[in-house]
């Protein structure tokens, strides 16, 4: 949820398992169901951890967020983060990430740089969810026989 009243985010955690188990296993195609309570996970995961740090950043730059915004877009999510992107852009870390991102890609296109060590958490989640569905598909060829995407 990202909402604002009276330029205050409001941080609502949600009910814990978001869309997770909202639509039963039988009635889908079990990508489907995984791709939307992945999204949902992905999606609370930034209104409830992300964007409270993003507003307490604004609320420590407020006069610089707010000083272009017409009242009636002081409590949009959306414009509140347009404006502090704006200012964001002009700070070192910004800047310094843009010409990081090129050494980054250069050193990735030539091999330089191990890609192991980057994200190594979430990498392996995201190779266990990987490998666990192939097996739970290969495992199900015999009666879905060629229809696996």
């Amino acid at each position: 949820m990202m909402l604002k009243w009276t330029t205050q985010n409001l941080v609502k955690n949600g009910n814990g398992s978001g869309l997770c188990g909202a639509y039963p296993d039988w009635a889908m195609h079990p990508s489907w169901i995984a791709g939307v309570e992945g999204l949902d996970a992905y999606n609370r995961w930034v209104c409830e951890v992300l964007i409270p740090i993003v507003f307490q950043w604004i609320e420590e730059h407020y006069k610089e967020v707010y000083q272009g915004i017409s009242d009636e877009n002081k409590d949009d999510v959306g414009v509140v983060v347009a404006s502090a992107f704006e200012i964001v852009k002009t700070m070192s870390s910004y800047k310094n990430g843009l010409e990081k991102a090129k050494e980054f890609e250069e050193a990735k296109e030539t091999g330089a740089v191990d890609l192991k060590t980057i994200n190594p958490v979430w990498a392996d989640i995201a190779r266990k969810v990987r490998e666990d569905t192939k097996k739970i598909f290969d495992h199900k060829e015999d009666v879905l026989k060629g229809t696996i995407r």
